[in-house]
């Protein structure tokens, strides 16, 4: 798959600040999610490379990055991914949230939520200063998502 080569090669050996987790585990477990959901070949494309456009300052920074041989429909959805999922962040209110236009969203957004959440839980649920806000912003997530956590995180945790 052409975006996960990509997001490989732009992830390298990039790890998370807090937890230095690389990078990449995150789009790994997104896609065992995606699978477990059976969303289809483009939507895990588009999952692949949304961080690369998906915050104000990637996507300033990314908006003329090669994206040759991505399907345009996986662009199209790291496009859209990138509007529903910044309608409702962390700081922001549930109410701000714009809804789901399409069910290939909800399928990242299941992903991304359910991945973020696992490791939230592992490596800061004990220590980070916004605890309490941010186990309510991922208990909200799963509302709107309209899903189990427990029963889609098996299918990434050993």
């Amino acid at each position: 798959m052409k975006g996960y080569r990509l997001i490989e090669a732009y992830y390298g050996e990039k790890t998370t600040q807090r937890s230095v987790v690389k990078l990449i585990t995150h789009i790994n477990e997104g896609l065992k999610i995606l699978d477990y959901i059976q969303a289809n070949s483009i939507t895990k494309e588009a999952y692949c490379i949304h961080p690369i456009l998906q915050s104000d300052i990637a996507f300033f920074e990314n908006r003329f990055f090669n994206f040759q041989g991505v399907e345009t429909a996986a662009l199209i959805l790291t496009m859209e991914y990138r509007r529903v999922a910044n309608s409702y962040l962390s700081k922001g209110k549930k109410e701000d949230f714009v809804g789901f236009s399409c069910p290939e969203i909800r399928e990242m957004l299941i992903a991304d939520k359910v991945q973020n959440y696992k490791d939230f839980l592992k490596y800061h649920k004990n220590t980070h200063p916004r605890k309490e806000a941010l186990e309510h912003y991922f208990q909200n997530w799963f509302l709107l998502l309209e899903i189990n956590y427990k029963e889609i995180v098996k299918c990434i945790v050993t």
